[in-house]
């Protein structure tokens, strides 16, 4: 259920084939960005009509001929996968492009992404009121990338060469929405690779690397930069070094990361609810190394590790 029905903002109902949203305060209805939806009739999106329903707006949905990308999970493989998701991504960065509609008041839930079965074509369900889906752009771009490595993690129909550069890809934080469509579409990949931290040589110099962790799924950027050899993180801003205060889940000390002449390692400092890396749980005080592209978990938020 997305957060606006689960808050009472709008209501569905299935009308048949389609289906409706319901808002229930008229004042949130954005009468140009319907103008501009109206005139996207070949665009990306499902046609929608405005209509009264019991004295409130009904945006009404014509879905009939798609399916839903949840239903088409079960019938297509990885290459129809990829081929969807090549649509989708497109017709985000034409909403991105618009400048009159915005990401954040697209449905991006699998059982509202439609799909045209015979042609892997895309529409979207926008909403034109002013309480969005999401509270910003990073808040949609964040929970789409985890829903689809959700995905693909989940259904082995789905399991490719390709779909896992994909998922690697998706969870790289310093990837646009348009570096992930040219990657789809075969472009060269800036996934980091996971090479051992050292030391190099520069211009017969010594640069020294150095180690960030930036968030994947926070309501805004976070960057946290190891700067010292023996750095704690953790929410209690006056007992660590780096603070990560936007999830209540992070324990106030929660782990450590050392610096060893360029070798990188993570300790659990017994967290309440655990440090992870690439999804295995830490035991707490044991230090696990940790090198470019790695995926940490603390509690139930994610970071991907930068060295450069």
């Amino acid at each position: 259920m997305n957060a606006l029905v689960e808050n009472g903002i709008i209501s569905e109902m299935e009308c048949g084939n389609n289906f409706a949203y319901i808002i229930n305060d008229s004042n949130l209805f954005l009468s140009t960005e319907y103008k501009v939806l109206q005139s996207q009739e070949e665009g990306c999106f499902v046609k929608c009509m405005k209509l009264l329903y019991n004295g409130k707006i009904q945006f009404y949905y014509l879905v009939n001929g798609y399916k839903s990308l949840a239903n088409m999970f079960s019938s297509i493989d990885a290459d129809g996968f990829m081929t969807i998701m090549t649509n989708v991504f497109s017709s985000i960065i034409s909403v991105q492009n618009n400048g009159f509609l915005s990401c954040q008041n697209i449905d991006i839930s699998f059982e509202r992404i439609y799909v045209d079965p015979n042609t892997y074509k895309v529409a979207l369900i926008y909403l034109p009121v002013s309480k969005r889906f999401f509270q910003d752009e990073a808040s949609f771009e964040n929970e789409l990338r985890t829903s689809l490595v959700k995905v693909i993690s989940s259904i082995a129909t789905l399991a490719s060469p390709k779909t896992t550069q994909f998922m690697a890809d998706l969870s790289n934080g310093m990837l646009t929405v348009k570096d992930l469509y040219e990657h789809i579409r075969g472009g060269k990949s800036h996934i980091l690779t996971g090479v051992p931290p050292t030391r190099e040589r520069v211009n017969n110099s010594t640069k020294e690397r150095h180690l960030r962790i930036i968030a994947m799924n926070a309501p805004t950027r976070v960057e946290v930069v190891v700067t010292k050899d023996n750095f704690v993180i953790g929410k209690n801003a006056a007992a660590v070094d780096g603070a990560v205060t936007f999830n209540k889940m992070i324990s106030r000390i929660h782990c450590r990361i050392t610096n060893n002449q360029g070798r990188y390692m993570i300790a659990d400092l017994k967290s309440a609810n655990g440090t992870y890396v690439n999804r295995v749980r830490l035991v707490p005080n044991q230090p696990h190394p940790i090198q470019n592209g790695d995926i940490i978990r603390l509690a139930d938020s994610d970071f991907q590790v930068v060295i450069d």
